[in-house]
């Protein structure tokens, strides 16, 4: 698994619950490093992309999905568990790799079914989280109840 991000902190938290690799894309360029690690490979046109199989975006930035979607191989899948309101996708892009898009969110009873699991492996899950809000501080989105 590679974990790549501009906070260098989020990289170092990747790293100590079990990453290979990290990219830090303010500063490496994400093509030429996730080459180097998953090897070339190319495009549904025969252009060259790494041989990464599967992204997975949790920032919901239209940066990542751009970056995901010039460097995605032949086949590869993207799993979307956030999206900025107002994002444009570049459906092109999207074409020419075959790329499969696989959206995800939480489901009321989801937490049930990973709780023993939170518990079992509290310790690593505790490196996860990157701030706190205190409840009284926090707000529901614009529009719900």
């Amino acid at each position: 698994m590679v974990v790549a991000d501009v906070v260098p902190g989020r990289l170092e938290k990747a790293l100590a619950v079990g990453a290979d690799a990290v990219i830090d894309s303010a500063e490496e360029d994400v093509t030429a490093r996730l080459a180097e690690l998953h090897g070339q490979s190319a495009n549904a046109l025969g252009r060259p992309r790494p041989g990464t199989d599967i992204y997975i975006d949790a920032a919901g930035a239209a940066a990542v999905f751009d970056t995901v979607v010039a460097n995605a191989k032949w086949h590869a899948r993207l799993v979307m568990v956030a999206v900025q309101k107002g994002a444009d996708m570049d459906l092109g892009g999207m074409l020419r790799s075959e790329l499969t898009l696989v959206a995800s969110q939480g489901y009321p009873t989801v937490i049930f079914e990973v709780t023993p699991e939170l518990v079992e492996h509290h310790e690593r899950f505790a490196k996860l989280i990157s701030h706190r809000v205190p409840f009284a501080e926090a707000s529901a989105p614009s529009g719900s109840r």
